[in-house]
């Protein structure tokens, strides 16, 4: 008896996911996705706010980009030879697509003869879904995750010399978690916690032209970690033998309903960019992203009945490059592409079903479509080939998982000088 409930508080304090680099969610601004963020040195209308707030300052007038998009995320697993779970039922996650969205407002002019700007607005910067059938193999370890951290950012930039501006602001992350897990043998046995809660941190930026002479610009663009405080609340539903006193540990707190908190830090990140014309109607640009998820070495899930969860995480550092052209086809139309490499910092022995992370390779198409002068129609496609990890271990559920990605999204971009020319 003491065991199942050990396996039982275990199974509701395990965490939702890791904020690992599969998890990132990609910035959805249908430019910036269709050439896979790596635009850090190239930002050109009211989205440079949360990309690279130095840019602010060389814009003119009002700016407003409005995007929302499709994000679907698919996991399949199968049990390896030779484990405890050989010749269990292969399982995939459900179609729960999400809906991140992208929706920023910015004002650029001039401060003391130096330009300068203001910008606002959110996104959602992390989180994702999981959501397996409530009988699968590995409802112990599973059922149901669904986290979303919601992004808020106020940030300026401005001139400091000609060539150069730098940028910076507050941000604000609010997250939402929910999770389900089953407890084995009973199939209608489970526990699920919900959560919520948020945390303050900072950006800085800088950009410009090294050699005015040239069509580069190199643009830097630091997010500082947020630590995140959640609180919320852990239900049971378990049979009534479960809930007894356990004669060889009376201390022993069972499971029942109670408080729980949750401390989720989300990592620094730092983005270096280029971006050159390399003739009239291409741009190409480049970005390296290194983000410092060696933070996250555990989850601790602390209950108000006693109970105290420690789960190993051992996270390293994770890196990415992000390759993307725009091609102005007419000066109406602009077609963008891009490719990426993502080198997760996972760690194989702590992987399970909660985490459907990896090292992974993207790519993206999209267009923009100039409407009018100042209003423009923009569209984007993103899909992410997740490598195949196997986890044999005993620390985890193993499996083969297989994981993808994709993302459909589609924005408006207005921007006026408010009749100057």
């Amino acid at each position: 008896m003491r065991t199942l409930k050990s396996l039982l508080l275990l199974a509701l304090l395990l965490p939702a996911l890791a904020l690992a680099n599969g998890y990132d969610v990609p910035n959805v601004n249908p430019r910036d996705l269709a050439m896979v963020g790596s635009l850090v040195a190239a930002q050109n209308d009211a989205e440079a706010t949360y990309a690279n707030a130095s840019a602010l300052a060389r814009m003119e007038g009002f700016s407003l980009s409005l995007a929302g998009s499709m994000l679907d995320l698919k996991t399949s697993w199968s049990a390896p030879a030779g484990s405890y779970m050989e010749g269990s039922p292969p399982a995939t996650t459900k179609f729960m697509p999400a809906p991140p969205v992208s929706l920023f407002a910015s004002y650029s002019g001039k401060l003391a003869d130096r330009g300068a700007g203001v910008g606002f607005g959110m996104n959602i910067p992390g989180g994702g879904n999981v959501f397996y059938d409530n009988d699968w193999a590995g409802r112990g370890r599973i059922i149901t995750v669904d986290r979303k951290l919601y992004g808020f950012y106020l940030n300026g930039g401005i001139e400091v010399i000609p060539h150069l501006r730098v940028g910076g602001g507050a941000t604000y992350i609010h997250t939402e978690e929910y999770l389900k897990q089953g407890v084995q043998p009973n199939v209608d046995w489970y526990g699920e916690l919900a959560t919520s809660g948020g945390g303050w941190g900072f950006n800085l930026s800088a950009e410009g032209e090294p050699i005015p002479s040239i069509p580069l610009t190199i643009g830097i663009d630091y997010k500082h970690k947020v630590p995140m405080h959640l609180t919320g609340n852990a239900h049971f539903v378990v049979g009534d033998p479960l809930l007894q006193p356990n004669p060889a540990n009376p201390s022993a707190a069972p499971p029942v309903d109670q408080g729980a908190t949750h401390d989720l830090t989300y990592p620094n990140v730092i983005n270096v960019g280029a971006a050159y014309r390399v003739i009239e109607p291409l741009l190409v640009a480049f970005t390296y992203t290194y983000n410092r998820y060696s933070i996250y070495q555990s989850d601790v899930f602390v209950g108000d009945k006693g109970t105290t969860i420690e789960v190993p995480r051992h996270y390293k550092d994770g890196y990415t490059f992000r390759l993307g052209g725009e091609y102005d086809l007419t000066k109406e139309v602009q077609l963008r592409a891009g490719v990426l490499r993502d080198i997760s910092g996972m760690n194989v022995d702590y992987y399970s079903p909660t985490l459907p992370d990896g090292n992974v390779w993207a790519g993206a198409l999209g267009a923009g479509w100039k409407i009018q002068p100042d209003l423009t129609l923009s569209g984007a496609f993103f899909y992410a080939w997740f490598d195949t990890v196997k986890q044999t271990g005993t620390l985890e559920l193993p499996g083969i998982y297989d994981s993808r990605a994709y993302i459909v999204s589609l924005g408006v971009t207005w921007r006026t000088d408010f009749g100057k020319k």
